[in-house]
Order: structure tokens, then sequence, then C-alpha cells
């Protein structure tokens, strides 16, 4: 396996432990002599019982209650066959939940790096896995730790190897292959890994008629440098400086999509709305449905298709 910059045509062996960038300086975009493993079930579409234009991919509905545990099952297959012996990461939320499910799966180490402020229960949950985890500091405390420890172990990052996009791209793969007509795809965004994976789906299958509409949460709008970044309950797509931006938004302008910002009483609202029709998410993936409504108000007459990424089951 061999890990491929888009920007200047290198590759490089996808070892047990790699650089986080080319030398370039450019993030890694591909991964090549790698085929994802097909699983043998299928998040359901399910039709919104209140609007008929709206179909629902339920990615809630995966191991641990989100779309991250498609990249980490890919990543976990690339880190075997890498010869991984340890793993590290820095994540407080969906992606570590699935990396430490993974670790538990194939029986390698997984060294967990969190902020200080972390649920109590979130760590149990990590830690029944049999995570090690280490928290302290802010978000950007923990990816330091993380990225020092990876020149020893490998980095389960589901924004710097794109072992992880092989995985999130089985969803889209999944929609095509059920034939279903929606054209338009709505997808909360935060560090874009799912995004890209539908990206990538789409340019496999030469499927030039969808658009994909990238949500963001008003408050933490990442995919616009010169927005004010401040929190949101969204915590998910609450990323202020994601490393794949311009990967994301030639994404959505390849196929003449937009990108969505919603407000805070708006995905508070969308999850209660969800909730009355009998589906409880976490904010994030709330903030589809805020999004289709704004789409909705300007005009658009189409079906929409939205990802519900994470469950709200979990707190």
């Amino acid at each position: 396996m061999k890990l491929i910059c888009s920007a200047c045509g290198a590759a490089e062996p996808a070892g047990p432990v790699y650089p986080p960038r080319c030398r370039c300086g450019a993030l890694w975009s591909g991964l090549r002599g790698f085929a994802t493993q097909r699983r043998d079930w299928m998040t359901p579409l399910w039709k919104d019982p209140a609007d008929n234009r709206i179909t629902w991919k339920r990615e809630d509905l995966n191991p641990t209650g989100s779309f991250k545990d498609r990249g980490a099952e890919s990543l976990m297959d690339v880190a075997v066959r890498s010869g991984a012996r340890e793993l590290v990461l820095d994540s407080s939320g969906n992606a570590a939940l699935a990396a430490a499910r993974m670790a538990a799966v194939v029986g390698l180490p997984l060294r967990l790096h969190v902020p200080r402020r972390v649920p109590q229960a979130k760590l149990e949950a990590y830690r029944l896995f049999g995570a090690s985890v280490t928290a302290g500091g802010v978000r950007a405390d923990a990816a330091d730790r993380a990225a020092k420890e990876a020149g020893e172990r490998f980095w389960f990052s589901h924004v710097y190897h794109p072992g992880f996009v092989l995985g999130t791209r089985v969803s889209g793969e999944e929609v095509l292959a059920a034939g279903h007509d929606a054209r338009i795809w709505v997808v909360p965004v935060g560090n874009g890994s799912l995004l890209l994976g539908l990206a990538a789906a789409l340019r496999a299958a030469r499927a030039t008629h969808h658009r994909l509409i990238a949500v963001q949460a008003a408050a933490c709008a990442g995919l616009r440098p010169d927005a004010d970044h401040g929190s949101s309950r969204a915590g998910g797509i609450a990323i202020a400086d994601p490393p794949r931006r311009a990967e994301i938004l030639e994404a959505v302008a390849d196929t003449g999509g937009d990108v969505v910002e919603v407000s805070e009483p708006a995905i508070e609202s969308s999850r209660q709305v969800l909730a009355s029709r009998g589906v409880r998410v976490e904010p994030a993936a709330a903030a589809t449905l805020a999004a289709i409504e704004v789409l909705q108000d300007r005009g658009e007459t189409g079906s929409f298709l939205g990802w519900l990424t994470g469950s709200g089951a979990r707190g």
C-alpha cells in the first residue's frame, strides 16, 4: 500500500508509522493498493414521515451510533495490513468511540488523547472498549500530544489518513446501488470525511446529476475562513479550521452544490422536530434538517437525501 499526494504526485509507503503530510506540505489524498472490504449489512434509507420530499440515510444506526464507524472499519483494516502494533488518536467524540470499538475488535492497544473537559460518560465508554485515555488541556493540546506519539504508533486519524474516507465512501455507494432518485445530498460537515467519501462515490459512479450540500453551524463556519469562529452545540461540525477545507469546497463546487449555514436555534428546533418524528439525533445531524428547510425556503423543489450522521441516544 502507498499513500498518494495529488498535489505533487509523490507516493509514500503506508507503513505502521506514516508522515501526516507529503514532503511538499500537502495532505495525503489517496491510498494505492488497498480495497475496502464490504460489510454484510447496510444502514437503511428512511422516508421522512412528515415530508415526502425528504429521505434520510440512517448513519445513526451504525454500531457506535455514527458514520465514523465506517471510516474506523476501513482505517483499521489499513492499520492491520500495514503491521501496526499500537494506535494513537486525538478525539473526544464519535471518532474516538468508533476507534476504540475497532481497536477492541482487532485486539490492538489504543492511546486516546482528549481535552480535559470531556463528560465522564464518554471517558467510561472509551475505557470500556479498552482504550488508554489521557485527558488534559484543550482540543489543540490533545492533538499535539497525539502528533508527538505518531512517530512511534499508527496515527488513527480521520483527518490525515485517506484510509478513513474509503470507508465513508461506502455510504454513498449504498445509496447509488439502491437506485434512490434524490439528487440533492445534504451532509453535515466538520472535518469533511463523510462529504469527501460521498464525492468519491459519485465520481467513481460517474453520477453527474447529484449536488452536494455542505451543512455548517453558523456559529463556527469553518469552511469560511473569514467567519467568526465561536462555539456551537453541534460540536461535530464546529471545526474552525478544517485541514481539508480546500478539498471539501472543491468537491462541493464540482457537483454544483453549496454551503448552507444554520443557526443554533434552527439546529435545536430541528432536533426537536426529528424527535417528534421518532428519531433522536445529535445536534450536528439535526443541522441537516435545518439546512433542508433553508433550501426549501429558497425555492428548491426537488427531493432531498439527508444524512443523519450521529445518534442522540448517547446524550
